[in-house]
């Protein structure tokens, strides 16, 4: 079928969206609590969106052909994730006497635009927030960071992630790509991880003291759980 994308993030991420929705489903009738408009209607017609989207414009053969290179570019992906999450908590803690300061840091280094998407689970906002604290972290704000408790070696492994992720950009542009997925294809596969990233966030909210169910929200390790799911190539 014409329009089909074999970019292997784009294939894990609708199959990180059909793991998430099967956990929705199955605890629909608890979260239906939380919001008025998630009813056992709602899962379902989700889950079949998510089926037909698999079907008319996500080749599975692609998951065999670059498995090696979808894996490494997960576990890219959440080591990336984890270090600036780790460079935000120690911004919080070195810089609280000085509120200014912290607030310019976070947003010179993209933190205002793209974190809160990015630990929700979208690669391009991840992506992004890497690109920005890469122009923008000089030696002098390097500097000032360092002169705290900051460990040189996590900023330089942020810039190298940064790096490294720049030969994997065609996978962070599907909402962009026009010659591989149909207009259609764009429309309903970005409609659908909109929703899922809006689930991931209320739900993970919602389970924040049940750790078991939480992760079956969080969707970097949902993507975590992929890898022992896609075939491994040949």
């Amino acid at each position: 079928m014409d329009g089909k994308i074999t970019c292997s993030t784009a294939n894990a991420t609708i199959l990180a969206c059909k793991k998430i929705v099967q956990s929705f489903n199955e605890n629909i009738y608890e979260l239906a609590l939380v919001r008025t408009d998630w009813t056992p209607a709602y899962a379902a017609e989700l889950k079949g969106r998510i089926n037909t989207a698999l079907a008319d414009y996500l080749p599975s053969e692609s998951f065999c052909r670059h498995a090696e290179r979808q894996h490494y570019v997960h576990e890219l992906m959440i080591s990336a994730l984890k270090r600036v999450s780790i460079l935000r908590a120690l911004i919080k803690v070195d810089f609280k006497e000085d509120k200014k300061f912290q607030k310019y840091l976070f947003e010179e280094l993209g933190y205002n635009d793209y974190f809160s998407d990015a630990k929700n689970g979208d690669y391009h906002s991840l992506y992004f927030l890497l690109e920005t604290l890469h122009k923008n972290m000089s030696s002098e704000l390097s500097d000032l960071l360092t002169n705290k408790s900051i460990p040189l070696t996590l900023i330089q492994n942020l810039t190298d992630f940064d790096n490294q992720l720049h030969e994997f950009k065609a996978c962070f542009d599907l909402i962009n790509t026009s010659d591989h997925l149909t207009e259609e294809g764009k429309r309903v596969i970005n409609a659908i991880f909109s929703e899922i990233k809006d689930i991931c966030r209320v739900a993970t909210a919602y389970y924040l003291f049940d750790p078991v169910k939480r992760d079956q929200f969080c969707f970097f390790r949902v993507m975590i759980g992929l890898k022992k799911t896609i075939p491994q190539a040949n």
